[in-house]
């Protein structure tokens, strides 16, 4: 096996702020661009919340790996380096939404995944207009973790965006799926 470094995020134990650490990642199995792991860039304000994808995906989970960021500024300068993105709507800089904005008119065209703690019919509307591929709600739910991971790995392997569908998973409605070509016509 071989193994390459990648950055993650990792409570500091003195304050509840993400720190950059290096976590040895298996480079064999993924299904990123170089055949490493997928990238996933993480774009979470809570520490806590960073470091509990960071953990599931890296930990228990085949191919991924997690580089965290706490708001849409780091995450548009570190974009580029990633393979999709999951991210909270509300960040400290701004919303989810503008940051898929943001990405889409840099012409990049990678999968982003909401993971958050809005729960309005508006906001996962608007982020599934804005160009966002699945919309899950965070609960308290160990499950959670491997859907996510598992839409990641479907919208990465398929590299097509217009094949891609959003989705949305939540606990109070059923699963919804809306074709990518039909939200951009």
């Amino acid at each position: 096996m071989t193994n390459s470094t990648r950055p993650s995020t990792a409570s500091d134990a003195q304050s509840d702020t993400p720190v950059e650490t290096d976590t040895p990642v298996a480079a064999d199995g993924g299904s990123g661009e170089d055949g490493g792991p997928v990238v996933i860039l993480h774009v979470e304000p809570d520490a806590r919340s960073a470091e509990l994808l960071t953990t599931f995906a890296e930990r228990f989970a085949d191919g991924f790996a997690v580089r965290s960021v706490d708001g849409m500024e780091a995450a548009l300068g570190a974009v580029d380096a990633a393979d999709c993105v999951v991210t909270e709507q509300r960040l400290p800089d701004g919303s989810g939404v503008d940051l898929v904005d943001r990405i889409r008119g840099r012409g990049i065209d990678v999968p982003v995944v909401f993971h958050t703690t809005c729960r309005e019919r508006e906001t996962e509307a608007r982020t599934l207009a804005a160009g966002a591929d699945a919309y899950f709600p965070k609960r308290p739910e160990r499950g959670q973790y491997d859907r996510i991971l598992e839409r990641l790995g479907g919208l990465v392997g398929d590299g097509s965006r217009a094949s891609r569908t959003a989705t949305t998973v939540s606990p109070d409605r059923p699963s919804s799926s809306v074709k990518a070509s039909q939200s951009e016509e």
